[in-house]
């Protein structure tokens, strides 16, 4: 049986080239990006989250673009949705919680906790700053990876790159996409189709 780890990896093998690539892997090797959540509580609170998180975004990002016949290149596509939440690596960890069971009595569960060693101060630039450790990253794959979150309420600066790329736009919409809707299991898809 396939796995989303092998999946994410045959996507990253079959299309980027980037210098510093095996670096990239080898970090993540080595983090719990592969079992880690995508959060504590809002979507794919769960071990693996993160990494079908990632795989969502990806493909929707690439039904996206060629819906709209974008000519953007396969490498910009998997970059920017496989690493748009490297800020997410190594930051949460297991507690204990409690809460009533069907019968009224007090139970533990094993929850997660944001807890981020490594502090940077933004979501999006901090997943830039990972990722360009490794790789070169083009100024429009940084400017989307550092817009997905979309605007916050105070800054609406994100508004102005959605208007001159594609990509960042496209990527937020991924993003979003993937932790609201159900979609048609493309990774599943994806597997059949791994030689």
């Amino acid at each position: 049986m396939i796995t989303n780890k092998e999946v994410f990896l045959d996507i990253v093998n079959k299309n980027i080239k980037r210098d510093g690539i095996a670096n990239l892997i080898t970090y993540l090797e080595r983090s719990d990006f592969f079992t880690a959540p995508a959060s504590t509580r809002f979507h794919d609170d769960y071990e693996g989250g993160l990494l079908d998180h990632s795989l969502r975004t990806y493909f929707h990002l690439k039904k996206l673009v060629e819906s709209y016949n974008l000519k953007i290149s396969e490498e910009s596509i998997a970059i920017v949705a496989l690493f748009h939440d490297l800020c997410k690596v190594d930051c949460y960890v297991v507690e204990q919680r409690w809460k009533k069971d069907e019968n009224n009595k007090w139970e533990s569960y094993d929850s997660y906790k944001f807890e981020e060693k490594k502090k940077f101060g933004g979501h999006g630039s901090k997943s830039i700053f990972v990722a360009q450790y490794y790789i070169r990253l083009t100024f429009e794959e940084a400017a989307a990876i550092n817009c997905h979150m979309g605007p916050d309420g105070k800054d609406f600066s994100c508004m102005d790159v959605y208007r001159e790329s594609p990509l960042a736009f496209f990527l937020h919409t991924a993003d979003m996409a993937s932790t609201v809707f159900e979609e048609p299991d493309y990774i599943e898809e994806y597997k059949e189709n791994i030689s």
